[in-house]
């Protein structure tokens, strides 16, 4: 199975989702890879100090992600791949093979726009490869009480997107890429939160496993009691 984090532009929390739910999976005893496709190497720097046990490799142009991915598929039951901020040929090539493309979206109108840019190339792909991947925008960096994150909670369900479990801006996050560690590893309350939430995005994510293809598509996912 190849999960794909992606977005038209950078900023949004894609690599932090990415490298949490790599550990994440990992402390599960699953079988899994990192692919890391951004330039900035961000997610595998942050790797090799969170998790160094976990094989990741680094695949930056088009042919290596067309070449390799489905190998590494084929050799791991599970793949997480790290794109590259923008709709590149990159990008394109790992929607093109990935099972569940999650999509990171910060509370700005110049967040929505790229997330819905996105979500059409992906549709795009869905038309090819009759319906995958399976899509779903993850709001991120909300404060609940400003205008623009309540705003953006509100368009995503006024559109009709996948939705995951938002996830709320959090010194946690910072914190943890700065000391090379995951949230629950530390403590702190802000810390506690954010491992809450992030938990309960990643069994969302991996439900998609049993899922037809067209299970989520285009309808809201289930969202935790508030």
């Amino acid at each position: 199975m190849i999960l794909a984090l992606a977005n038209s532009k950078g900023g949004v929390g894609k690599s932090t989702i990415a490298v949490h739910l790599a550990v994440w999976m990992l402390e599960q005893g699953r079988n899994l890879v990192f692919v890391d496709s951004d330039v900035q190497a961000s997610s595998s720097v942050w790797l090799r100090e969170a998790a160094p046990e976990l094989k990741t490799i680094r695949l930056l142009t088009r042919d290596d992600i067309l070449d390799q991915l489905p190998r590494l598929a084929a050799d791991f039951d599970y793949v997480i791949a790290d794109g590259p901020a923008g709709l590149s040929e990159v990008t394109r090539s790992i929607l093109s093979l990935s099972d569940v493309a999650i999509f990171p979206c910060g509370p700005s109108v110049l967040d929505l726009r790229a997330v819905i840019e996105a979500l059409e190339v992906n549709k795009q792909i869905q038309a090819v490869r009759d319906g995958l991947p399976r899509e779903i925008v993850v709001p991120n960096k909300l404060q609940t009480q400003y205008r623009l994150s309540k705003e953006l909670l509100q368009t995503v369900k006024d559109m009709g997107m996948p939705v995951g479990e938002g996830l709320r801006l959090r010194q946690a996050y910072a914190d943890a890429a700065g000391q090379g560690t995951v949230v629950w590893r530390m403590n702190t309350q802000s810390a506690k939160d954010a491992t809450a939430e992030l938990q309960f995005l990643f069994q969302q994510l991996l439900s998609y496993e049993s899922a037809p293809s067209n299970h989520v598509s285009g309808h809201p996912v289930a969202r935790r009691d508030s």
